[in-house]
């Protein structure tokens, strides 16, 4: 990536404290230049008309970005002044790094926050119950403002027909004649043959497939018109997560249309669905960095894949009132944990330190935390036990919802951890220890990996998933402080991990 000038990363501001320090150690006044490539002074006044008596590089990520040069008037040995000017300039290059990297990251938040509004805005269409074209119509539409194509289309796909049919398009040249030729054949290809966005006509066309597991749903294509304009590969993968995410809620939502159709004591279900989508609108809306996108998706599809369990269980036929009753009570609810992940996103980028506690029964509130993080009537390879006898009788202060989010985190990675690899149990152990309530979460899994123990709490460590960037445990230890508790990991003698941390009790 291009860097940016080393007098736009070290500022005027930034070198007067650390260069007066410098000479007056060194008494060396007035005698440190900063200079960039091209040997041009940018920090210290005019370059006196002759050789510095040292000079050291500037290093910003690997890449040479300017020098100290060091001249004077007094006798120094030479190789002390220039050891001297090598240590300054190693400490102005990690600064310079350092700075350069924060601004990056900087810069991605406000790139990527579109992007996360985007998925946002398709959460919230599948929340109220939007149809399928209503969902197509509106990628479409948030697409085209984010990228900013000249032309582009949306397309279903016809099972019966085997191919694809424009449902909504854009573009001087756009009508359905248009869509339905040789673009229409490489969104095809690109459904059957991808997984991924592709790019075709010299970068000038990208197709990207909607799929859910091998369902083909449609695709969406966007075309620049105008020479000289292309798609980059930051559009590919734009186009790769925003497809692969809207496939999921289309799907989701075409089975709450079926669904719709054929239940109609559903209704209640729905009303209810509304209320929690009405308190979703008031949340603020998400802002995270593009590495977090990954994780926040990656959350957000355990809480969606076990509503879509129970929507698969209300099209049984023999069920009671009673059991279609406490089926929509559980999807409800994970609507509502669904909501709570993307606010404690939020809340994580945002520096949100306030908890909303209330005091609650730890055998009740465990009782809750197990329904969640061990749904019953769905399968599952590894076993999730929860043991809070001990703690009976026992209150803590807590946000409920939020606090609950740590026991999701620690069990789905510890079930991601030990299956296919000879875990098979995962154990949530509570007790009183004195004035606090521990909370020990178990599996018997490989355990962690020794080169990053040391690490494991802070964000974008991960420990070899294929997906996420490794926030979950960052945000983890900070809900365990921000309820006076502190976490703790260690290794179990016969394998596996242990995840330990308190909290107090409530008087």
């Amino acid at each position: 990536m291009l860097k940016p000038a080393l007098s736009s990363i070290l500022t005027e501001k930034t070198l007067d404290e650390l260069v007066f320090s410098f000479e007056s150690t060194f008494n060396l006044p007035h005698g440190v230049r900063i200079l960039n490539l091209d040997q041009v002074c940018l920090y210290g006044g005019a370059c006196p008309p002759r050789e510095p008596d040292a000079l050291a590089t500037i290093v910003v990520d690997h890449d040479p970005m300017g020098s100290v040069a060091i001249y004077t008037a007094a006798e120094y040995d030479a190789s002390v002044l220039s050891q001297a000017a090598q240590h300054f300039a190693l400490v102005l290059s990690h600064l310079a790094t350092e700075i350069w990297r924060r601004n990056q990251f900087m810069d991605e938040i406000i790139e990527r926050n579109d992007e996360l509004n985007l998925i946002y805005g398709l959460g919230s269409s599948f929340i109220q119950g939007s149809s399928t074209d209503v969902i197509f119509q509106n990628v479409l539409e948030e697409t085209r403002a984010i990228i900013r194509a000249d032309a582009g289309v949306i397309y279903i796909w016809n099972p019966s027909k085997s191919n694809l049919a424009p449902i909504s398009h854009f573009g001087s040249k756009s009508n359905t004649d248009f869509w339905s030729g040789r673009v229409r054949e490489l969104a095809l290809s690109t459904l059957y043959a991808f997984e991924q966005a592709q790019v075709f006509d010299n970068d000038q066309v990208i197709c990207a497939p909607l799929r859910y597991n091998e369902e083909m749903l449609g695709s969406l294509v966007l075309v620049y018109e105008q020479p000289g304009k292309t798609f980059k590969a930051k559009d590919v993968n734009l186009l790769t997560a925003l497809t692969h995410n809207t496939a999921l809620f289309i799907y989701a939502a075409r089975l709450v249309e079926r669904l719709a159709h054929e239940k109609e004591v559903l209704e209640q279900t729905l009303a209810e669905l509304k209320a929690t989508q009405d308190k979703l609108k008031h949340s603020e809306r998400l802002s995270i960095v593009g590495q977090t996108v990954g994780s926040l998706v990656h959350d957000m599809r355990k809480p969606l894949a076990n509503v879509m369990g129970y929507a698969g269980l209300l099209q049984e036929t023999n069920l009671t009132f009673e059991e279609r009753e406490m089926f929509a009570a559980q999807i409800i609810k994970y609507i509502e944990v669904f909501s709570a992940m993307a606010q404690e996103v939020l809340d994580y980028t945002s520096g949100d330190e306030s908890v909303r506690q209330t005091v609650e029964d730890v055998e009740s509130y465990m009782a809750y935390v197990t329904d969640i993080v061990a749904t019953p009537g769905l399968d599952r390879t590894v076993q999730i036990v929860t043991n809070y006898a001990a703690a009976h009788g026992c209150k803590i202060s807590i946000d409920k919802q939020r606090f609950t989010r740590v026991f999701q985190n620690l069990v789905n990675n510890a079930v991601d951890a030990i299956e296919g690899k000879g875990g098979t149990l995962v154990e949530i152990n509570v007790r009183p220890v004195g004035a606090d309530i521990e909370f020990r979460i178990e599996d018997d899994g490989p355990g962690v990996p020794p080169e990053i123990i040391h690490s494991l709490f802070e964000p974008f460590v991960t420990m070899g998933k294929s997906h996420g960037t490794g926030l979950g445990l960052a945000i983890v230890d900070r809900m365990v402080s921000l309820h006076g508790g502190r976490i703790s990991y260690e290794g179990r003698p016969n394998g596996g991990a242990c995840f330990i941390f308190r909290i107090p009790q409530a008087t």
